[in-house]
């Protein structure tokens, strides 16, 4: 079922898969025409020779030259168009990939370790590459080949073409079962292995300061080395598998040669078949195993192409934990948020665990500004995922701007919010192109003001390159002071009419904090604030409660 549901996510492509399995298969035939013909003609001038008759020569070496030409192009276009094909599968895989784990994020996906997520949307998906070029394609020029040279064989003798038939379908179909039965749980190991190797290589490189600092990078290593030991042996025993599986295929080939001359012989000695036709059938028998020769290792590719595509479906099967209404987001007069005796948990469905909010109610209007306290884990950030529409909350109502929140679609709900969370992803780009993540749109100036504000500026301008300064995978580059200040730089660029800071001061020293929250509320003076703290820092003493803020 797995692979019935991978061939069809390739039916948009299926004029591309045709073509390419035409020109394997006219490939095919033409490097088994060469060889048929080739034996006919050398027989036939050898016979020509010793008994003086006449022979045109000039036909079959005219069909000589047109196979070893359509052979090599062929070929070459058969290489060209099923690689091509399986590259823009490959993309549109992605792409159909991410459409369908973006409803996910993040309350599904953080179920997921981030290398593994990683894992799955590169090196899985790769695998899936064999499901058409490796396995699809292979499958369907070994039945149209092998059909076609049994008929042509039947044109001769019926014996010959059930001698042929048999020995393409053990070596076909029958054998590469049999080594499938074996090589089915070691191409599952190499997914899960290579995934689990993948992830911990991950794991080094993001936290190899901390794995410095705490004497465990040792540790790391013996574990990631163990695991390349262990893919090393299944990729080992695939290999046999493979050296089996061709070993079986030329014995097959030789043994329907030795068979087919066996059975001409006598054919031949009683006049009953010409004797150019021995070399001829002869060469054709031993050639056309070419259309089997890759079927071993489809075989062998499948249960890892299975495995990946298992991966991936399981994530593209989860639910979202909120649902898009059907109609169309409202369009509201202003921003007031409202919480209405709303209690929320993280059970998804068990009883047992304890409600992070419990009958929370609160109001900010338009303009103004809240601070909400409380300690770590007393579910302060529950409420930015509520509102953002990444959670859906038990019990109570929340309204935006006089609706209830359910009536907006997630997408929508969030252009009205720039947030500044506890942990900012923050890319392998320059500065400048993390913050244009927020407005792609802002010119210099823009860039400039809100980093000001956000008091990040002049460190910038200490760069040697400045705003185009790469600051590496998560910005480890940068401080964690460094860090925050750059996300609430790029929050402050977004248009959006609420502003969500969730520890704004966390790495900051108090003056620091003091004074960047300070230019904050001042530059979105016109904006709703939502100031998220674990203490009454700094940040609440500057709260403007004149203006309408309150704590």
């Amino acid at each position: 079922m797995i692979f019935m549901r991978l061939c069809l996510l390739f039916i948009p492509h299926f004029h591309w898969i045709g073509l390419g399995i035409f020109l394997s298969v006219l490939t095919v035939i033409a490097n088994v025409g060469l060889m048929a013909i080739s034996g006919w003609f050398i027989a036939s001038m050898a016979v020509a020779g010793l008994t003086g008759e006449l022979i045109n020569y000039f036909s079959p070496a005219a069909g000589i030259r047109a196979c070893a030409v359509g052979r090599a192009g062929s070929r070459y276009l058969e290489r060209l168009v099923t690689h091509s094909a399986t590259l823009h599968m490959l993309a549109e895989l992605r792409h159909w990939f991410y459409i369908h784990i973006e409803p996910l994020a993040p309350a599904i996906l953080q179920q997921y370790h981030s290398g593994d997520l990683f894992s799955r949307i590169r090196a899985d998906i790769d695998t899936l590459e064999n499901a058409y070029l490796r396995i699809i394609a292979p499958m369907v020029t070994a039945l149209v080949a092998g059909s076609l040279f049994v008929y042509f064989m039947s044109l001769y003798d019926p014996l010959l073409a059930g001698i042929e038939a048999l020995f393409l379908l053990f070596a076909g179909l029958i054998m590469p079962l049999i080594i499938l039965c074996f090589s089915r749980k070691t191409g599952r190991s190499i997914v899960k292995i290579s995934a689990d190797l993948r992830q911990h290589s991950i794991d080094s490189i993001h936290g190899l300061g901390e794995l410095l600092i705490y004497g465990a990078a040792g540790q790391q290593a013996e574990k990631i080395n163990e695991l390349s030991k262990k893919i090393d042996n299944e990729q080992a025993k695939m290999s046999h598998y493979d050296g089996v599986a061709q070993a079986v295929l030329g014995l097959c080939a030789g043994l329907a040669l030795l068979i087919v001359v066996i059975i001409i012989i006598p054919l031949v000695s009683g006049g009953d078949m010409p004797p150019v036709s021995l070399a001829m059938l002869a060469l054709f028998t031993m050639a056309s195993f070419e259309a089997v020769a890759a079927m071993p290792q489809a075989f062998q590719r499948l249960p890892e192409t299975v495995a990946a595509g298992s991966r991936i479906f399981e994530i593209i099967d989860s639910k979202p934990l909120v649902i898009d209404p059907a109609p169309p987001s409202p369009q509201p007069d202003n921003f007031d948020i409202e919480f209405q005796n709303v209690t929320f948990s993280y059970s998804n469905g068990k009883k047992e665990e304890k409600n992070v909010l419990e009958n929370l109610s609160f109001t900010l209007r338009s303009g103004s500004r809240l601070a909400i306290i409380g300690r770590s884990g007393a579910g302060k950030s529950s409420i930015v995922n509520l509102l953002l529409r990444f959670r859906e909350l038990d019990k109570g109502r929340i309204f935006l701007g006089g609706y209830p929140l359910e009536q907006y679609h997630g997408e929508d709900v969030r252009r009205y919010f720039s947030v500044v969370t506890q942990q900012n992803q923050l890319f392998n780009k320059s500065i400048r192109e993390n913050l244009l993540l927020a407005d792609p749109d802002a010119d210099e100036e823009l860039i400039v003001e809100v980093c000001k504000t956000a008091k990040i500026h002049d460190f910038i301008m200490t760069l040697r390159e400045g705003y185009d300064t790469w600051i590496g995978e998560a910005g480890f580059k940068l401080s964690g002071g460094q860090l925050k200040r750059l996300a609430i730089a790029r929050a402050l660029l977004k248009p959006a009419k609420i502003l969500i800071l969730d520890e704004p001061g966390e790495g900051l020293d108090r003056k620091t904090e003091k004074e960047l929250l300070t230019a904050v509320f001042e530059y979105k003076k016109s904006s709703s604030i939502l100031l998220i703290t674990h203490s009454g820092i700094s940040g609440i003493d500057i709260l403007d409660l004149e203006a309408g803020g309150n704590a």
